[in-house]
């Protein structure tokens, strides 16, 4: 079988450039390994060169408008689908999951000014249309003045539309999976974890433990209401072990276990594309 691989651009890999780029390589060479035959491409070559002749599947990272629009007109199985990367925008998540127990209460907006009747402070404030490229497209927000000042400053870059999401105490843990294979790993965060810093306002937790049942179950809710076969995400363990799910990614750097994930996303690909 002959599969193209599309990477990451580096826009979309905010301090996480080194892990995104490990576990594209990891998956290719695992594909390699058993028998297949991969092309590599970039998402801006994909848009430049278009898609290749004579590919039985894609196996993708891209995330740019441009990218997804080239991979949608493919003829072939392609993993993550474009939908399901379209599902996990800020927006497109937060009207899938809502109303589904997972996530918190959360509200779509514009940035024009604090809704009427949202009164749920401390909350997060979070760019609508895509996940965090910037530090400044997640914040924190004690009140309704910061809030109104966050918003100012997300109007002024450019960014119409925002997510508002309750504030769930409680400490975070960090998960990546393989839909149909379970969780690869899960960890207690810290602030050196992040991207850009923002766990310090969870707390910190008594014992880095989580019901890996009760967390997996939720994962795999996330994961087949989106869409999404190869994930990773952020959720909050509360004093009564409640897990509320607060981001879901597709196709994550799985930093702290590439080679285990990479088994098994190859094995994913292989039994979809493959048949396997």
């Amino acid at each position: 079988m002959k599969y193209l691989g599309v990477s990451r651009a580096e826009i979309y890999s905010p301090n996480s450039v080194g892990g995104d780029a490990a576990v594209f390589r990891a998956v290719t060479l695992e594909l390699e390994r058993c028998g297949n035959e991969v092309l590599c491409m970039t998402e801006q070559e994909l848009v430049s060169k278009d898609l290749p002749d004579g590919i039985d599947g894609i196996f993708q990272m891209a995330r740019s408008g441009e990218a997804l629009a080239v991979l949608d007109n493919a003829l072939v199985p392609v993993i993550n689908t474009v939908q399901a990367v379209l599902n996990c925008s800020r927006a497109r998540q937060m009207e899938i999951l809502q109303g589904s127990g997972l996530v918190p209460e959360s509200l779509i907006c514009k940035t024009i000014g604090v809704p009427m009747g949202w009164n749920s402070f401390p909350c997060w404030i979070k760019r609508a249309d895509s996940h965090a490229v910037e530090q400044d497209d997640v914040q924190f927000v004690q009140n309704a003045g910061e809030c109104a000042a966050a918003m100012r400053s997300m109007s002024e870059r450019g960014i119409r539309d925002c997510v508002l999401q309750a504030h769930v105490k409680g400490w975070l843990v960090k998960f990546y999976g393989v839909r149909g294979y379970g969780l690869t790993d899960c960890y207690a965060a810290t602030v050196r974890d992040g991207k850009f810093g923002l766990e310090r306002y969870n707390d910190t937790p008594d014992s880095a433990s989580v019901d890996m049942d009760a967390l997996t179950a939720v994962a795999d809710r996330a994961s087949e209401l989106l869409g999404v076969d190869v994930y990773g995400g952020d959720a909050v363990v509360g004093q009564d072990g409640r897990i509320t799910l607060i981001d879901f990614n597709d196709w994550p750097s799985f930093r702290t276990c590439t080679v285990g994930a990479a088994q098994k996303i190859a094995e994913l690909i292989m039994r979809k594309i493959n048949g396997r």
